[in-house]
């Protein structure tokens, strides 16, 4: 057998967790990047799929394990790889044409051959006659394809993509999804393989020869798909829809398993260290609407009712379920005594309701015991980023920070200036303020 391009080697990945402890991201990693084909990287939110991104590409060294390229022991950066990220990752002060000769600069090029990449790469990516714009002139699109012209300058043989499209418009991304496989299927182009991460199924269908599933705390792989189906593809023919069915099995079950296991670190006499999703209150509030109505419905069907991809709506529906609103027996979504209480309320008692049972939530407590220290009522919020980061290293802790705002905003439970970048104001549970 052909050497992989890229192997992946019993890698684990740990971070300073809180106190002297860490936190496990990645758990027994072993996975390969073959000689041209394209790789997704599919599961929840927080199961480490970007970590290992940024572990093959060199960005990160794991704690203990190997990556091989082409046979060899991968040490720090692989020139051999170029990443696109999700949020563009543009130089603002820098135009079109200075965005992507970036990725040339370490590269021994001499002018006329710079040049000549430069001009095949902005022509072949649509952004002839932009040269000279500046980033902030730019739809999300035309970012995104300067971010792909970065990374397609330096001819990669692995080109990474890390969520690239999901920033995008609904038919952007479409446009740009179908542009990259045409890239990747044409004889002269310069990509051996692609490696993606991506929290949509149907994009992983789509674009994907295999299809890597992975479950959470830690992050491990469970399992790796084909996908043999030919390009281009038919998003309706009955070999996808039955792919992508597999996959929201499989995604299912890792998110709501039958038996949920321990994903939580519990300490004696304290809450156990569980992070929340990153999902409006309004977005948990309108699923219990919609199960009001319906009563208890399967995952799949209640997906298409709302018109969610399933990865979206199971970080609602964990949401709603951390909130002890619903339950999900077997894959069904099921509204609790609780839900039902907290729907039939007025405004100030599901405030209550919530307040107290935010209380129960780590985070939440993690912000109050720093409050109830603080001489003045007030935290600064770079202590709170702080802690979670510590805490929560697998995490974006702005994206933590954020929703902890909007939940306890709308519990009253404390106050945040967005002026002063504070917290402060803690409210008891038995006394929301109107």
């Amino acid at each position: 057998m052909a050497t992989p391009l890229l192997e992946v080697r019993n890698v684990f990945q740990s971070f300073p967790g809180s106190g002297d402890g860490s936190v496990e991201i990645l758990h027994d990693i072993n996975l390969e990047i073959r000689e041209r084909e394209v790789v997704a990287i599919l599961g929840p939110s927080g199961c480490g799929k970007s970590t290992l991104l940024r572990a093959i590409i060199g960005l990160e060294e794991p704690t203990s394990g190997q990556i091989l390229y082409r046979g060899q022991v991968q040490v720090g950066l692989n020139p051999s790889t170029a990443l696109v990220f999700q949020n563009f990752a543009l130089f603002p002060w820098l135009t079109v044409q200075q965005n992507v000769e970036v990725g040339l600069l370490h590269l021994a090029l001499g002018n006329a051959e710079r040049e000549k990449r430069l001009h095949r790469v902005i022509e072949s990516m649509g952004l002839a006659g932009s040269e000279e714009a500046y980033p902030k002139e730019l739809s999300g699109g035309m970012k995104q394809r300067v971010g792909l012209a970065r990374a397609l300058a330096v001819e990669p043989e692995i080109l990474c993509m890390d969520e690239p499209f999901s920033a995008l418009d609904v038919l952007t991304s479409e446009t740009l999804r179908n542009e990259i496989i045409d890239l990747y299927t044409r004889k002269d182009s310069p990509v051996n393989s692609i490696l993606m991460v991506t929290h949509s199924i149907s994009e992983g269908v789509f674009m994907a020869t295999r299809l890597v599933v992975m479950g959470a705390h830690p992050g491990t792989i469970r399992a790796v798909l084909d996908n043999p189906l030919p390009y281009p593809r038919d998003e309706h023919h009955p070999d996808f829809l039955a792919l992508n069915q597999k996959l929201h099995t499989l995604i299912t079950q890792t998110m709501l398993p039958a038996e949920p296991m321990p994903t939580t670190v519990a300490v004696e006499g304290q809450l156990p260290i569980q992070s929340i999703p990153n999902v409006s209150l309004g977005s948990a509030i309108g699923l219990l609407e919609v199960m009001e109505n319906e009563g208890g419905m399967e995952l799949f069907e209640l997906a298409r009712l709302v018109g969610f991809e399933l990865s979206q709506l199971l970080l609602v529906v964990k949401t709603a379920e951390l909130l002890r609103w619903v339950t999900t027996p077997g894959g069904r979504v099921e509204m609790t005594g609780e839900g039902r209480q907290f729907l039939a309320a007025d405004v100030n008692v599901r405030k209550h309701l919530l307040n107290t049972r935010l209380r129960s939530l780590f985070v939440f407590d993690l912000v109050i015991q720093l409050l109830r220290q603080s001489e003045n009522d007030e935290v600064d919020e770079t202590v709170i980023l702080s802690q979670f980061t510590l805490t929560f290293p697998h995490e974006r802790p702005l994206r933590i920070l954020r929703t902890v705002i909007g939940w306890a905003r709308y519990a009253e439970l404390f106050k945040y200036s967005s002026t002063r970048k504070v917290f402060y104001g803690l409210h008891k549970p038995g006394a929301p303020t109107r």
